[in-house]
């Protein structure tokens, strides 16, 4: 009798798991893309007519359906060699280039002064520049990250002890890491001014900087400086790049890690005099709360994007090595196929011991390209 007693137990608790893991998945739920228009004015006042294009390019792709793409989808993400590395993967497997390529600025900030008098800078902007091109040219959007190196490491104008406690601060007006701030944010406009095509072009580029600031794995996350810390320093970044470093090719995109709710999304919220476009990052850690997750996240941004006029995305998402060889179809494409983002990335492929997209012989492929099959999901091509 104990033993059927808990057999019974057990099986309510995996059916009332199962069901609550989707209890926010409605299979009728039907995509109807926002009604967004251009606004009257970007956080970049001066904003150059590529990026203006851009910006209503996505327009015009979200009411066909959802942009996909991957960070760094041609050779390994990390700019380092690494063994086994995986390049050209996204065109390898699925014959189509993606519709989003993702890049990241984070090694430049660990440039050294001297690499602007020796040219290791110079080498480095002309290789990062040679990739986005090549992207550009194969028709994906470009979208730039910027995972900066802790100003306050040895060598990096700090003191060196790396602690992320009171950095932000340390950056403002008056802190004693303003001028290595000011230097990287020079070295990010030399790269971004030099993103001009084969036809004499800039090139327009989506801005995520700062990312993810509700976390705490970060110097400007959540615990290492006040809200109003973080506010100026993004604003600081908007008008310094545009008004000191004269850069008009970017659309500022801002995106938090997975929040529990509207309040925490709009905790660090600089404002819509400084924000183009909005974002969410959800990965799926393998705890069987991704799809409940990522629903309730984009219902969350897209609420707020409504009330704003705004354009959302999923920018960044992913399982680590994609260990469910179904992941793409059953859940990828149920927590995206009804709703109304403008795009949706994967991270980076790097070696076959950290990858987020298959490579060739891998067996979640013939499941990722299926997912791809959906005229709800958009390759370059489709653009």
């Amino acid at each position: 009798m104990k033993t059927f007693n808990w057999i019974v137990l057990a099986s309510i608790f995996i059916l009332y798991n199962c069901s609550n893991e989707e209890d926010l998945f409605d299979a009728n739920a039907t995509r109807v893309p926002l009604e967004v228009t251009t606004p009257a004015n970007f956080a970049d006042r001066n904003l150059n007519q590529e990026a203006r294009a851009l910006h209503n390019r996505l327009i015009a792709s979200t009411q066909r359906g959802i942009a996909f793409g991957q960070q760094q989808p041609f050779g390994t993400g990390n700019n380092f060699p690494v063994p086994n590395a995986l390049e050209n993967d996204f065109l390898d497997v699925t014959g189509d280039h993606p519709a989003i390529a993702g890049f990241d600025l984070e090694l430049i900030s660990l440039r050294s002064r001297v690499d602007a008098v020796n040219g290791n800078l110079d080498g480095f902007i002309e290789n990062f520049v040679t990739d986005v091109v090549a992207a550009h040219e194969n028709g994906s959007i470009i979208t730039i990250s910027w995972h900066v190196v802790n100003p306050n490491r040895s060598g990096n104008g700090g003191n060196g002890d790396d602690s992320f406690n009171n950095v932000v601060p340390r950056m403002l007006e008056g802190g004693d890491l303003r001028d290595t701030y000011l230097e990287i944010l020079a070295r990010a406009a030399r790269l971004f001014n030099s993103l001009i095509d084969t036809e004499g072009n800039a090139i327009p580029v989506l801005f995520r900087p700062w990312h993810e600031m509700n976390g705490d794995f970060f110097f400007w996350g959540e615990g290492f400086r006040t809200t109003e810390d973080y506010i100026q320093l993004w604003r600081d970044t908007v008008r310094i790049l545009s008004n000191d470093f004269n850069v008009h090719n970017l659309l500022y995109v801002y995106a938090p890690n997975w929040v529990s709710d509207r309040s925490e999304y709009m905790r660090n919220y600089p404002g819509d005099a400084f924000v183009d476009m909005l974002g969410i990052d959800v990965y799926d850690f393998r705890n069987g709360n991704f799809l409940n997750s990522a629903l309730n996240n984009l219902s969350i941004v897209e609420t707020i994007a409504t009330e704003k006029n705004m354009l959302f995305a999923l920018t960044e998402t992913g399982l680590e090595n994609v260990v469910e060889n179904d992941w793409w179809t059953q859940n990828l494409y149920r927590a995206i196929r009804s709703s109304n983002i403008s795009y949706a990335m994967v991270w980076r492929n790097d070696m076959t011991t950290f990858f987020h997209a298959p490579f060739v012989g891998h067996p979640s492929a013939p499941d990722f390209r299926a997912f791809l099959e959906n005229e709800t999901v958009l390759l370059s091509s489709d653009l």
